[in-house]
């Protein structure tokens, strides 16, 4: 069995990934946010006290709120600098081949430490945050299905 991909540039696949790698940690950071404005907007109305130390509690909540943009904005302009290529992806079972104009190389199934499959994306991590997104939007029922056996039989997939 051997899965093709080839991914044309879409500068949507690396915000899209980094949303989803960090999903958890920016729900944290819109709930810390949300709770600290609260608090400073709370204080700045209903408690007598200093409105220097209420902006500050406000601005900090707002900070915590705009992180995740920034997070998404900051791997946009980082994906920006790099010359978009159409890359060929091949899964098969002695792991993943990466081509494109500038040469190839494999990734071997041991090399790899997990992997996640989402609607539109296969994220696999090489390192502790080291990921890198396959786009799989055009693949049929069937492939998915192989593609999904193939990362469970390599012991890859996890529930997300």
């Amino acid at each position: 069995m051997r899965i093709v991909i080839t991914a044309r540039p879409d500068p949507r696949r690396v915000p899209a990934a980094v949303r989803w790698v960090s999903r958890w940690l920016f729900r944290a950071f819109y709930a810390v946010g949300a709770v600290v404005v609260g608090i400073g907007v709370y204080s700045a109305v209903a408690l007598p006290g200093d409105p220097v130390l209420d902006g500050a509690i406000i601005v900090l909540g707002l900070f915590c709120l705009a992180y995740p943009f920034g997070v998404v904005a900051a791997a946009r302009r980082q994906q920006d600098r790099y010359e978009p290529m159409t890359i060929r992806y091949e899964i098969d079972e002695d792991g993943v081949l990466t081509a494109h104009e500038l040469g190839e190389s494999t990734l071997d199934w041991p090399a790899i430490e997990r992997a996640a499959l989402t609607d539109d994306l296969l994220l696999i991590w090489v390192g502790k945050r080291q990921y890198f997104p396959i786009p799989v939007t055009d693949l049929s029922k069937n492939h998915r299905r192989e593609l999904r056996d193939l990362l469970q039989e390599q012991g890859l997939l996890r529930r997300s």
